[in-house]
């Protein structure tokens, strides 16, 4: 559990760094004198405090019964005006109990008692049931709404890093809207998501991975989020992480990956009315970049320079008929192996002269500082009958990329009346419009792959990138800026000419009724609606002479969930047990649509964007999708014996539509049970007076996944053949899986146990949990031989386990009135396994990645008896019998590299050691401090930019052994051709000597210094280089033959073990005295300063590549593209409270 800040230090959140104190009262306007000189009235005064003897800033003080209330100030001190004899003065504060006192005229001086004292503290669990947190028997963290509107992220999820032990969130690639990893407990399913749900005043919301996962053909990551990016953290007023099967059980089969349940703000417990302001205006800056080497120029390696004259010369540039160094048709400036720079003059791209010169830093030319501001105006107000609470929020953010930006306006509406003691009325309606507008592109990449060279200045060329006809320059035209590299135009262009723009709607409104039907049973009716529409539209100017091409499109999606539920609750004490529970009906349904329609082949008139431009007939399709219905049964019998002892049991029974065959057969209903207890041993057994709590937990529990709508039936797909005499109509089978006729949902079986311990006044919290998942029944997709007709075979098989400790420490080492310090610790540890898998699976399940294909061939599998995410690849360095690498030999580069195994074999893990948090604050007065870290330890991941960047010779690692600085070997060529006549490099001296590892494969033969043919089968190259036949290797040569597309290997440059401590945040704040916010005729007033991603105090990765950008967020992603520059977030904001 994450430790409530008391008193000061949480008034201080409320006014400085994370609140807008929506949830305390605030002063109605003075009351007439007349009117008070009539009713008798005068003014009651007082002051509040805690049990510490700390002043209570902030505390709610109302007329109990009336709206005539007030807050306390900066010393606890409150005036009330129009207060009678005889009326009940309540006073509360959020994490104390509220106290009420009969004021008699007399000054009231008042000690509230921490709430925790009572282990009374209420969380929300599943179904959005509050629950006494004494009373559950399974790991609930709940985070405040504040601490996640602090970090003013897109995503919600991003806000939770580090906050919630057992839960992994990592960021991506995908920009300032993109995907961001949450993964509770591990992989539990085979399939890419393994996302919870997120549950927002009870509609479930999906969250679906997003981003391009064809890594090897795309480096850009086209992430646009999911729909989570619509909500509006704003109007949280906590987010509970329901980690554990028993916490999700009453989900059912949508509670298989955990759940992440956010309740929204309200009016509830206010009197009065009262506005809030809030403003954060937020800078993004970059800040560092992965290595780029900036000490050697364009060209091949020695041996490959014949472009240059003597190809075994390594200083020769490109020179003109005229002999002039020149820029224009220079050969391989994509490779970076060339001569040092000396400034030597030579022509540029555009026919200026320039210099044989670095660009340093070259990459943060094209990133700009973000903007980004965000502003939320909030009301809140009610009596005993009535309560509300309205927000409308903007947020606009300019990413550090051109014209890569995000609107959102959002607002809600919410409120509840009470019609009679039995029956009362809630509702709310919220609407949130986004626009994110062109994803973040990958341009770090091409500074060392494609086409940057490191000479470039990027900046220059970002207006010169046309032809005079308007179209992507070319030398096939004469252009002027013909010459420019193909990539430093291509990157201008797509940033400057293609635009594609997303408009999102979401509409959720939730209305409930509740009946009490005598003192103990009460009913509720509810209903919600999550309306989802997403419209795109691209435009891209045709890059062709005078813009031929170009391209139109639009789509739409829309998806409509709508869930109604009755549930009759019950609550009985009897003697020394309580018994309590519900019973709940529930119904949801779910239907998608989508439409499209786009050019095709160009457009007619360039520039110009609508759909009957399309040079040829446009494309189109639509479709009615993902229509799933779900009934189901919910129950829930909740016990407790002296506050001593507590015992939950619950069950769920679901009618799936997913599960449902063509003919009317199949799994469709399934029961999900749980069982979770615990026992205040500090209750029942005598324990020292520093013992705050002393809490044994235990729980079991079956969750759930059935699979998509219509994955189970076969249909048909209609198709055209256009002929000279017209149409021919075809059909054909919608899929080529054969189904199994019994499947049935994916199911967990989980256990855990834990420990919440308090000492010290609660000085002092640990929770400790040890848990155990198998998920079983897995539901997968096999390949079959194609003879048989199909391609692939759904069936269940397979078990999943995960198991680990996850353990939270929360504590206030120092506390006086002025001071106090807080130090709080996550660590998280989680082993997944593969127990069992089909028997026609082979060897392993594929997950991401390709083990013998394409670009990386290396991919992360399930395998019996390995980890989920095991990474195998079929180019590790063969090995003979004594374990030593077998080398080969290529005659022409002089080179020697390691042969590739050719068989599939395990790499490594690609999941964590382990995940641990630090965070700590200091409150002095009025100022506090809050610093945050997080760390991921072990892990592997495969990394494109550091194997073929250090082909090319541009990145930083590709610096190695390029000369004596570097650890090159310095050595003379005395190199034969043949006995007696001199190679082309005889007499040069190099520096970038280099002695490869291992041993010569059997049967290699190679042509030696000395002109002779030598075997060398089972020698080291540096007992060749002894023997006079052999000299060094190039650095060039060396680097190249080991990371290249067609004979390179798995080795430590790319394929690296992921570990980081970030600095994540720090934030101080200040909350000004009442005395200067009542001059703006305010009741608080607060500023804060925030640094978000501010650095890495360790990364593990070579070349400093962002530890943070693996590609999406899919369970089973291992792989970076992205060679993308880090980026800062640094924030203002200002708070304000009428």
């Amino acid at each position: 559990m994450l430790k409530r800040i008391k008193s000061v230090s949480m008034l201080l959140a409320l006014a400085g760094v994370s609140s807008t104190g929506v949830a305390y009262a605030v002063a109605v306007p003075e009351v007439d004198a007349t009117q008070s000189s009539q009713q008798q009235t005068s003014t009651c005064k007082g002051v509040v405090k805690d049990a510490t003897g700390e002043t209570v800033i902030g505390a709610s003080v109302v007329v109990k019964g009336t709206t005539n209330g007030t807050i306390t100030g900066m010393d606890g001190d409150f005036s009330l005006q129009g207060v009678k004899k005889g009326d009940v003065i309540q006073i509360s504060f959020v994490g104390y109990q509220t106290k009420e006192i009969v004021w008699n005229g007399q000054t009231i001086d008042v000690t509230l008692k921490d709430d925790t004292q009572t282990l009374d503290e209420v969380v929300v669990t599943a179904l959005g049931m509050k629950r006494a947190e004494k009373a559950l028997g399974y790991a609930v963290t709940e985070v405040k709404g504040e601490e996640l509107k602090a970090a003013n992220t897109i995503s919600p999820v991003a806000a939770l890093q580090g906050k919630v032990a057992g839960v992994e969130i990592a960021q991506s690639d995908g920009g300032i809207f993109g995907a961001t990893k949450i993964q509770i407990r591990g992989a539990s399913t085979l399939s890419g998501n393994n996302q919870p749900i997120y549950v927002v005043d009870g509609v479930i919301l999906d969250n679906n991975t997003s981003g391009n996962d064809d890594l090897n053909w795309t480096a850009n990551p086209g992430d646009y989020g999911n729909e989570l990016k619509n909500l509006n953290a704003d109007d949280f007023a906590s987010v509970s992480v329901l980690k554990g099967a028993a916490a999700t059980a009453l989900y059912g089969s949508r509670g298989l990956n955990g759940a992440v349940v956010i309740t929204t703000k309200s009016g509830k417990g206010v009197q009065g009315f009262g506005v809030s302001l809030s403003q954060t205006f937020g800078w993004d800056v970059t800040t560092a970049t992965p290595d780029v080497q900036t000490e050697y120029g364009y060209g091949l390696w020695p041996g490959e320079r014949s472009s240059y004259g003597n190809r075994w010369d390594a200083n020769g540039l490109y020179q003109n008929a005229e002999g002039v160094y020149t820029l224009k048709g220079a050969p391989y400036t994509t490779y970076g192996w060339g001569p040092k720079f000396d400034g030597r003059e030579m022509e540029n791209y555009d026919g200026t002269m320039t210099t044989f010169s670095p660009y340093e830093n070259g990459m943060k030319e094209y990133f700009q500082t973000g903007f980004n501001t965000n502003t939320n105006v909030s009301i809140r107000g009610g009596n005993e009958k009535v309560n509300y609470y309205s927000s409308l929020s903007y947020k606009n953010v300019q990413a550090t990329t051109p014209n890569n930006t995000f609107e959102r306006y959002a607002f809600l509406l919410k409120g509840s009346y009470k019609i009679s003691d039995k029956l009362d009325v809630a509702g709310s309606v919220s609407f949130s419009h986004s626009k994110p507008r062109n994803a973040a592109q990958e341009i770090g990449l091409y500074f060392v792959y494609s086409g940057i060279p490191n000479f470039v200045n990027p900046g220059y060329w970002s207006d010169k990138y046309k032809g005079e006809h308007g179209g992507l320059a070319s030398t096939d035209y004469g252009d002027l800026y013909g010459y420019v590299p193909s990539n430093v135009k291509a990157l201008w262009w797509n940033l400057n000419e293609v635009d594609n723009v997303y408009k999102e709607y979401v509409i959720r409104p939730t209305f409930e009724v509740n009946y009490k039907i005598t003192d103990w049973v009460s009913f509720k009716a509810e209903a919600n609606m999550n309306v989802y529409t997403q419209n795109y539209e691209g435009k891209s100017l045709g890059s062709g002479y005078a813009n031929e091409g170009g391209s139109y499109g639009l789509s739409s999606f829309m998806k409509e969930q709508f869930t109604t539920a009755g549930t009759f609750t019950f609550n009985k004490t009897i003697k020394d047990f309580t018994l309590g529970g519900f019973l709940r009906g529930e119904y949801y349904n779910k239907t998608e649509q989508y439409m499209s329609l786009s050019t095709t082949n160009g457009l007619i008139v360039p520039g110009q964007y609508f759909i009957n431009n399309s040079k040829d007939t446009p494309s189109y399709s639509g479709k009615i999708q993902g229509t799933k219905r779900m009934m189901s049964a919910v129950f829930a019998i909740n016990t407790s014996w002296k506050d001593q002892v507590y015992l939950d049991i619950t069950g769920r029974n679901d009618w799936s539509s997913a599960l449902v065959y063509a003919n009317k057969t199949g799994n469709h209903s399934y029961f999900y049970p749980s069982v979770s207890g615990s026992w205040l041993v500090n209750n029942t057994i005598k324990m020292p007076s520093w013992i705050s709590l002393a809490k044994l937990r235990a729980s079991w529990a079956q969750v759930g996944n059935d699979t998509d709508p219509y994955a189970i039936n076969q249909g048909y797909n209609l198709g055209t053949i256009k002929t000279a005499n017209g149409n021919i109509y075809t059909n054909q089978f919608s899929s080529s899986t054969l189904y199994a006729l019994d499947l049935k949902p994916e199911r967990k079986n989980s256990w855990e146990v834990g420990l919440d311990f308090r000492v010290l006044n609660d000085r002092i919290c640990l929770d400790a949990t040890y848990y155990k998942e198998n998920t079983k029944d897995q539901i997968l997709s096999l390949p079959v031989p194609s003879e048989s007709g199909i391609d692939n075979q759904m069936i269940n098989a397979g078990n999943i386990q995960n198991q680990g400790v996850e353990l939270a420490l929360n504590t206030v080492p120092f506390r006086n009135k002025d001071w106090e310090w807080g130090l709080d610790l996550t660590f998280t540890k989680n082993v997944s396994k593969i127990v069992e898998l089909h028997e026609s699976v082979g060897d392993y399940y594929a997950l991401r990645g390709q083990v013998n294909l394409y670009d990386y061939r290396i991919g992360s599998v399930a395998r019996v008896g390995g980890a989920y995410g095991l990474l195998m690849s079929d180019i590790m360095p063969k090995r003979d019998e004594n374990g030593n690498i077998l080398l080969t030999w290529e005659e022409y580069d002089r080179a020697a590299y390691a042969l590739r195994s050719g068989e599939v074999e395990v790499v490594g893990d690609m999941n964590p050691d382990f995940l641990a948090s630090l965070s700590t604050s200091l409150r002095y007065k009025n100022w506090n401090l809050r610093v945050a870290l997080d760390a991921r330890v072990g892990g592997l991941v495969a990394i494109y930019a550091n194997r073929y960047g250090t082909t090319t010779g541009y990145t930083g690692n590709s610096l190695r052994y390029r000369d004596a600085e570097h650890g090159g070997i310095t050595w003379t060529s005395q190199w034969m051709d043949a006995p007696g006549v001199e190679s082309d490099s005889y007499g040069f001296t190099y520096t970038d000597g280099v002695i490869p590892e291992g041993v010569f494969a059997q049967g290699t033969t190679i042509k030696g210094a000395d002109g002779n043919s030598h075997d060398v089968s089972g020698m080291s190259y540096q007992a060749c280089v002894d023997n006079g036949w052999l000299e060094p290797m190039h650095a060039g040569a060396y680097h190249y033959y080991r990371n290249d597309w067609s004979v390179g290997v798995i080795n430590d440059d790319w394929v690296h073990e992921l570990s980081y401590i970030a600095l994540r945040e720090i934030t101080i704040g200040y909350n000004f005295p009442q005395s200067i916010a009542k001059k703006i005729g305010a009741k608080g007033l607060g500023c804060s300063l925030t640094g978000r991603n501010l650095c890495y105090l360790y990364n593990s990765l070579p070349n400093n590549v962002n530890p943070e950008s693996v590609r999406g967020n899919s369970s089973g992603e291992f792989r970076i593209r992205s060679y993308n520059p880090y980026t800062a977030n640094f924030m203002f904001t200002i708070n304000v409270d009428f």
